[in-house]
């Protein structure tokens, strides 16, 4: 059985990773094993081929980021300059990991540069590593994976205490039983009928959806699946759906188009969720929450206002009522400039919120009250985006805004991303 291109590629580095000179050609092709063959051959058609397998070697190498340097050396037997090339191990290599003591021994290769770690930053990037390594199937995952590797290869000696706890919000059983019917109907590409609570129009409606994918953005799940009362795609979240069952009969089939791809639609903002036409939203927000939209890269400022520290951003908006409800929580904080319609909903908005407190504070303090706008706006209430300063040991990860995830099915694949 003769080698294949990835052992022929192996062979090669581990050859030049023995070696801390450069190697000229001839001496590389002679001794590395599936040139050898063709390079010790007589027949110099055989020969040619094992120069040009040799470069398309290091060209495709070269693309996977292992860059083979050229240096000039001086040929066996004759005074004359070739080519030679080396493959530096400190550029190869991951760097060592150390953690930084008082008297801190140098323990890795020593030919490789170290990056030293506090004490307490171990632990806590060792157990971020691990949580976000469960998110098997995505890219993220796959990193995490990789990280808690390297850790355990170059500080072994970590241990985690046993008596750490993590504290997750659990999703409803209504939610389980949504997302293994549409997951279902998204791998067999089968529709599925269920009851939708469309928020614009407060009310619920039966729908018959088509599901393309599936993704986890803002601490939601949502579905981007073509509506056929509609004729278009939309995106639906999970925690809005009822009553969710596969359709059978000769119309429950659908294809996927060859064009739809998902990421598109990863770590937009709830108002950016559509393929509606977007409309721009004037907005000024006071300080210091408009320091917080600005670092978390929400909107364009456009003018910054130097009395109270606060700023004017513009944003793209495809659905005004996830907007609205955004911006509810800033309270007096938040002034829409324009447009004048948006304005006016988001002051019935208020002052139904108001309504609704004082009527749930007479009925006594034992009401709870649940409505998303009396959070503030960095809470991790629904409705509201999550600030990693705002967080506490019992708010649940999902809460918290980060690289989105997503599953989506093509005719061609069916992946994470």
């Amino acid at each position: 059985m003769g080698v294949t291109k990835t052992e022929r590629w192996l062979n090669l580095i581990a050859f030049l990773l023995n070696r801390h000179y450069p190697v000229a050609r001839e001496e590389l092709l002679s001794q590395v094993a599936d040139y050898k063959d063709d390079w010790g051959s007589d027949s110099e058609t055989r020969r040619e081929s094992a120069r040009r397998k040799f470069e398309r070697d290091k060209s495709e190498l070269r693309d996977l980021g292992v860059v083979l340097e050229t240096h000039k050396v001086s040929a066996e037997h004759t005074d004359q300059e070739v080519e030679g090339y080396v493959l530096k191990a400190k550029d190869f290599y991951l760097p060592y990991l150390e953690v930084r003591t008082p008297a801190a021994a140098r323990t890795g290769p020593y030919f490789l540069p170290s990056v030293r770690i506090e004490p307490d930053e171990l632990s806590i990037l060792r157990r971020a590593a691990e949580r976000v390594a469960h998110l098997e199937g995505t890219s993220l995952g796959v990193a995490a994976q990789a990280v808690v590797r390297k850790l355990s290869f170059d500080l072994p000696d970590v241990v985690l205490p046993s008596n750490e706890r993590t504290l997750l919000e659990p999703t409803s059983s209504s939610f389980e039983k949504q997302f293994i019917v549409v997951k279902q109907g998204l791998e067999e590409q089968r529709a599925v009928s269920c009851r939708y609570y469309a928020i614009g129009r407060d009310r619920e409606e039966k729908r018959v959806i088509e599901p393309y994918g599936l993704m986890l953005t803002w601490g939601y799940w949502y579905c981007v699946a073509r509506s056929r009362e509609r004729k278009a795609l939309r995106v639906f979240r999970f925690d809005r759906m009822q009553d969710a069952v596969l359709v059978s009969g000769d119309d429950a089939g659908f294809d996927v188009p060859r064009t739809f791809s998902i990421t598109p639609y990863l770590n937009r903002a709830p108002w950016e969720l559509s393929n509606e036409k977007p409309f721009v939203a004037r907005v000024r927000i006071g300080f210091p929450h408009s320091r917080w939209v600005i670092g978390e890269g929400l909107g364009k400022v456009t003018k910054s206002v130097a009395e109270d520290g606060g700023a004017e951003f513009e944003f793209s908006v495809r659905l005004a009522h996830p907007f609205i409800r955004w911006l509810l929580p800033f309270g007096s904080q938040a002034e829409v400039l324009a447009p004048v319609t948006l304005k006016k909903e988001l002051a019935s908005l208020c002052l139904t919120a108001r309504l609704q407190s004082t009527f749930v504070f007479l009925k006594g303090p034992c009401v709870r009250i649940s409505a998303p706008w009396f959070a503030s706006p960095t809470s991790t209430s629904r409705g509201c985006r999550a600030s990693p300063s705002a967080l506490r040991p019992t708010d649940s990860c999902s809460r918290v805004r980060g690289p989105s995830a997503g599953l989506s099915a093509s005719p061609a694949t069916r992946r994470w991303r």
